[in-house]
């Protein structure tokens, strides 16, 4: 990787980046908002006791396949290097990430990658604390981060910040292909209620489920990681200065474990996000299976020394009483 995930670049140049056409804005709103009046219409037919157990299960079934996709192989194995993988391996992640609707994986890598070496101080694509410290000018950066930076993305400079994901022609033709498979993902969920249910209706409450609700979805929760995990949330470990990366339980499930977003701030090359008692990672776990199974491997797992060489002591509060030490030692005598 160009770019050392824990320092600074040293050069600080930031290339301009150009001014998004009116195409490539009507493009970016369709992408965002159609899924969102898809979930509208998916709860008024919920709320009409419209939606049938198969729109859930082909939903839920394509929220896990396209979620772990873009967790585990946009994430964890293109843009960090948590993990090798195989060339199958490599290709059905890929591709089951791409099916996310949220960019093809070169992109994806890059600004990803571009948001580590600048998090939170500028040239961040996505910081919610860019916009000043007025009530206002925190909105503005809450709503930035969520996905209003899309309609100003920065310059990708893929030779840049993914080299070496250019020189891979298996990625290179994965992220070519990206546009067809926005279509593939919207087809599929209608494609397996119609022959579910072998009708019309069937077809059509699986594209509202399976296709636009579970973008919506997958798309609010990596929104989320960025902005709501910059903003609230614990911070048990030592990452730089400036650095706003937070842990927000609530997101576990949604996320897939790329909710600890602290950990994974602080030492960015882990396989594994959650490594606390009961921060669920469904992704690591996923991993962990594949190396089982000879699928992957070089696999970055944390260890204790590394962990604690990281992680911030515990404050006591203000208002805790200690003992004394003759007190305590005496109880039990």
């Amino acid at each position: 990787m160009t770019t050392a995930l824990l320092e600074r670049p040293k050069d600080r140049r930031i290339a301009a980046a150009p001014k998004p056409s009116p195409a490539r804005q009507a493009v970016t709103a369709v992408v965002l908002f159609g899924p969102l009046a898809g979930a509208v219409a998916a709860a008024v037919a919920l709320f009409r006791e419209q939606a049938t157990l198969a729109d859930l299960a082909i939903a839920v079934a394509l929220y896990l396949l396209t979620g772990h996709g873009l967790t585990a192989g946009y994430h964890r194995m293109c843009t960090h290097r948590a993990f090798r993988a195989g060339r199958v391996t490599k290709v059905v992640l890929v591709l089951a990430g791409s099916l996310a609707f949220e960019g093809g994986v070169l992109g994806w890598s890059a600004n990803h990658r571009r948001h580590h070496a600048y998090t939170d101080v500028e040239g961040d694509p996505h910081s919610p604390h860019l916009s000043g410290l007025s009530v206002g000018g925190q909105i503005r950066g809450a709503l930035h981060a969520h996905g209003g930076w899309l309609f100003r993305p920065p310059a990708e400079e893929r030779e840049r910040w993914v080299p070496d994901l250019l020189a891979d022609r298996d990625l290179v033709v994965l992220d070519r292909l990206f546009p067809l498979l926005s279509v593939i993902s919207l087809a599929l969920p209608a494609l397996l209620g119609l022959a579910v249910t072998g009708t019309v209706a069937g077809m059509i409450g699986a594209f509202l489920w399976g296709g636009l609700v579970r973008v919506f979805l997958l798309q609010q929760a990596t929104f989320a990681v960025n902005s709501a995990c910059h903003l609230w949330g614990s911070r048990p470990f030592r990452t730089r200065r400036g650095d706003e990366a937070r842990n927000l339980a609530p997101l576990a499930l949604l996320a897939f474990g790329d909710n600890w977003h602290n950990l994974h701030h602080a030492l960015p090359r882990l396989a594994r996000h959650g490594v606390d008692p009961h921060e669920w990672d469904s992704t690591a776990r996923l991993i962990e299976l594949l190396e089982r199974l000879s699928l992957v491997s070089e696999v970055r797992w944390p260890n204790a020394a590394l962990l604690e060489s990281r992680r911030l002591p515990v404050v006591p509060l203000a208002d805790e009483v200690v003992e004394p030490v003759e007190a305590a030692g005496s109880v039990g005598r």
